[in-house]
């Protein structure tokens, strides 16, 4: 009798355990979306999420990831779409794991009226501007100019707002922008015109391409909900697909628009007609070669192997 009772006690704790599991794991995925092209990918899902009543997705856009880095080391998000070498580096103080990159490249080369680049031999001598110091743009220039022996002077204004005035103003030749601030400022002063795509000056030197943006997840919640999350990833795949196919392009630029990434329609419309190609989703060994090549290339700290995922 004693065996019998300890046996039933046995699957009653079992049982017990894995509806605890079953519940862990239909949790609500509270989910950090970035305005521009890191977080495009995943407007149709926000965007079927607020249709759907049932729906366990809840949404958060931030205009920076300095906004958004503190919700999600507080446990205010549990995912978050972030800059790669950001991520990289969030992982050395906080145990998130990189679950799918969403975005390759977005950098173009905008030049005035007087300026002609054909490629990136044609930056010899010449002064380059680009912003945010600590973003992936100044590395990612600088890459180029040495993978094709080219010597210019680089320069770097505080944010990407800044130097679209810049721009707006005449007051440089030649900026690096990435979208949507290059049509927000190509559709100010009609002066400029888009010379160069980087990624296409990346994929001549490099097998691997340039990869700009993923999403990232917190391990505590990636251990306690890993179903969860791999189903996440099927929606998010199918998401990023929508809005990366160019015959949905007036759907996905509503999508985009309402969700916040990118407030206005006709930059929105324009940013994605020139993000074709770059809209993409990568995961597993695939997205581990991508980022590999890309830190090395910009001389980024490799982050541990177990940042990684790999369903």
């Amino acid at each position: 009798m004693k065996k019998i009772v300890c046996v039933l006690l046995f699957v009653a704790l079992l049982a017990s355990l894995s509806s605890c599991a079953l519940f862990k794991d239909n949790s609500e995925i509270r989910i950090g979306v970035m305005n521009g092209p890191t977080g495009m990918g995943m407007a149709k899902l926000v965007a079927d999420a607020a249709a759907d009543e049932n729906s366990n997705y809840s949404f958060e856009a931030y205009a920076s990831p300095d906004l958004a880095i503190p919700e999600l080391t507080k446990g205010g998000i549990d995912m978050l779409c972030l800059p790669t070498n950001t991520a990289a580096t969030l992982s050395k103080k906080l145990d998130i794991s990189v679950i799918a990159i969403n975005c390759l490249g977005s950098l173009y080369l905008v030049t005035d009226e007087n300026t002609s680049v054909n490629s990136i031999s044609d930056l010899e001598g010449k002064t380059i501007y680009c912003s945010v110091p600590n973003s992936t743009t100044v590395p990612i220039i600088n890459y180029l100019l040495d993978e094709f022996n080219v010597n210019a002077n680089v320069e770097c204004v505080s944010d990407h707002d800044a130097l679209v005035a810049k721009v707006v103003k005449n007051d440089v030749s030649i900026a690096v922008l990435p979208e949507p601030k290059a049509s927000a400022a190509l559709a100010q002063n009609n002066k400029y015109s888009v010379d160069l795509n980087l990624s296409t000056e990346w994929s001549k030197v490099s097998e691997e391409p340039l990869t700009m943006g993923c999403i990232v997840v917190r391990n505590e919640y990636l251990k306690e909900n890993r179903r969860t999350v791999e189903a996440f990833l099927k929606e998010y795949e199918a998401s990023i697909n929508y809005i990366g196919n160019k015959d949905n392009i007036d759907t996905a630029v509503s999508m985009i628009t309402e969700a916040g990434i990118i407030p206005k329609a006709p930059i929105a419309k324009k940013a994605l007609n020139n993000l074709y190609g770059s809209i993409v989703y990568l995961d597993g060994k695939d997205m581990k070669s991508a980022l590999i090549a890309f830190y090395n290339a910009i001389g980024q700290e490799l982050p541990d192997e177990r940042f990684y995922y790999d369903k």
